[in-house]
C-alpha cells in the first residue's frame, strides 16, 4: 500500500510539474504586459496621431447575411477621422441571402462586392476572393483591413495603424474586444476570455519582442506580407492558420491596444454553441503538436525567440482545461495528503488566479464582470464540452455557421 500511495504521489508531481510549465508561461506574460502597460501609457503623449495620415488603407468586411447589424459598423466607418481620400470600404458580400448587399450600398464611399460559391464558403474564400479582385484591377493599397460585420471601431483606428506601420510593422493586430460585456454572464466571462487572449497575451508577447496572433477582427497587412504570403487559409480557424504561416517565417505581428474594435457577443449559452466550437476547432491538414515541432526547429536553427516563445503559445493549453487540472491536482493532493504536492498545488491555483487578474488590473471593468465570476463553474465546464466533445464532431466542424446573436 505504501509503494502504490509513493507512485501515486511521484505521479501526481510529474502532472504538476507539466502544467507548471503553461502557468509560468503565463505569468511571465501577465509581468510583461504590466511592464508594456507602462511603457505605452509614457509614449502614447508623444505620438502626433494626426500627423500619420501617408498611408493608404483598404477597409475589407466578409459579410454572410449580416443586413440587420451590418450597419452599425458601417455607421463607425463613416465617423473615421481620416482623411477620406487616404482609405476605402469593401463589402464583401458572401453568399447572401438577404439585403446585406442593399443595405452597404446606402453608404457613402462603400464598394459591394457580390461573391456566389456554394462549394468555397466562408471568410477565409472570401478574403482570397477579394483580394484576386483588387489585384486584377489593379487596385493597389499600401495596407488592408479586416473588420468582421459585427463590429464597431472607434475614430482614430486608421491613424493609429498608420502610426505603428511608418514604424516599421507589416503586420498588426488590433484589441478586440466585447461590446456588450454587461449585457448577460456569458457575456462578461467572454470578455474576460477575450481580454486574456486578445489583450494580457499580445501585450506581454509584445513586450518580450515577440508576435502576438492574429484574432480574426481588426487585422491589418501591408501590400508586401499580402502579395509575399498570399492568404490560401480557408479552414474554421482562418486567422490562425495565417499567424502560424507568418510566424514560421518569422514575421512579426504587432499588437496595438489603442486601436479598439468591438464586436457583440452571444448571450446564451446555446448562442455561443458555433463560435465556440469555430475558435476551438483544430486546423485541418496537420496537428498543432507537429506545428510546434516545425517552429522549435525552425526556431533553434534560425536562433529566434520569436518562432520558439510561439511554440510555448501553441502548446499552452485553453484556460478553462488549465484551471479544471489545478483544481484537480489541488483535491488529488488533498486526498493522498502529501505536503509537497499540496504546495505545489497551491502555487499553480495562486499562479493561474494572478494571470486572469491582470485583466480586471489592466482595463478595471464594471461590476457586472465581476459578479459573473459566480458563473466560471459552469462556463468552464461547457468550454470543456466544446473542446472535447462539439469540436471533434464533423457534424459542427464541416463548414462555416454563423454565430447566431439576440439582435439577430
Amino acid at each position: 500500500m505504501i509503494v502504490i500511495l509513493q507512485f501515486l504521489r511521484w505521479l501526481l508531481l510529474a502532472v504538476e510539474v507539466a502544467f507548471a510549465c503553461p502557468v509560468v508561461y503565463l505569468g511571465i506574460l501577465s509581468f510583461s504586459a504590466l511592464l508594456a502597460k507602462r511603457r505605452r501609457g509614457a509614449k502614447a503623449d508623444q505620438h502626433d496621431l494626426q500627423a500619420a495620415t501617408q498611408t493608404t488603407f483598404a477597409i475589407l468586411i466578409p459579410a454572410h447575411n449580416e443586413d440587420v447589424i451590418l450597419g452599425t459598423l458601417l455607421e463607425s466607418l463613416s465617423q473615421l477621422t481620416y482623411p477620406k481620400e487616404r482609405y476605402r470600404v469593401y463589402v464583401i458580400a458572401d453568399n447572401c441571402t438577404d439585403k446585406t448587399a442593399d443595405l452597404a450600398r446606402q453608404f457613402a464611399g462603400v464598394q459591394v462586392h457580390e461573391r456566389f460559391d456554394q462549394e468555397k464558403r466562408g471568410k477565409g474564400y472570401a478574403l482570397n476572393w477579394m483580394w484576386q479582385q483588387l489585384a486584377e484591377s489593379q487596385q493597389v493599397y499600401d495596407a488592408y483591413i479586416v473588420l468582421d460585420a459585427d463590429s464597431v471601431v472607434q475614430p482614430t483606428l486608421l491613424h493609429l495603424m498608420s502610426n505603428e506601420l511608418g514604424q516599421g510593422a507589416k503586420v498588426l493586430q488590433a484589441c478586440y474586444t466585447v461590446s456588450n460585456a454587461t449585457a448577460s454572464p456569458s457575456t462578461a466571462l467572454r470578455w474576460i476570455a477575450l481580454t486574456l487572449m486578445n489583450h494580457v497575451r499580445p501585450l506581454g508577447r509584445n513586450g518580450l519582442g515577440c508576435s502576438t496572433m492574429l484574432t480574426g477582427n481588426g487585422m491589418c497587412f501591408t501590400h508586401e506580407i499580402v502579395q509575399r504570403y498570399p492568404w490560401e487559409a480557408f479552414g474554421l480557424t482562418e486567422d490562425y492558420q495565417y499567424y502560424l504561416v507568418l510566424v514560421q517565417h518569422g514575421v512579426r505581428i504587432v499588437y496595438v491596444p489603442e486601436a479598439v474594435v468591438s464586436a457583440q457577443m452571444p448571450v446564451t449559452f446555446e448562442q455561443m454553441r458555433t463560435q465556440d466550437v469555430r475558435w476551438e476547432a483544430s486546423n485541418p491538414g496537420q496537428s498543432e503538436w507537429l506545428t510546434a515541432w516545425q517552429l522549435l526547429c525552425a526556431g533553434l536553427r534560425h536562433r529566434s525567440l520569436l518562432r520558439l516563445e510561439a511554440v510555448a503559445e501553441l502548446v499552452t493549453p485553453p484556460l478553462s482545461l488549465l484551471v479544471a487540472s489545478c483544481v484537480l491536482v489541488a483535491i488529488a493532493s488533498l486526498l493522498l495528503w502529501s505536503p509537497y504536492e499540496m504546495l505545489f498545488a497551491l502555487i499553480l491555483c495562486v499562479g493561474v488566479c494572478y494571470y486572469i487578474s491582470t485583466a480586471f488590473y489592466l482595463l478595471r471593468p464594471p461590476t457586472t464582470v465581476y459578479k459573473a465570476l459566480l458563473h466560471a463553474p459552469g462556463f468552464m465546464l461547457w468550454k470543456l464540452w466544446v473542446i472535447f466533445v462539439l469540436s471533434k464532431s464533423r457534424k459542427y466542424t464541416k463548414e462555416w455557421v454563423r454565430t447566431a446573436r439576440a439582435s439577430s
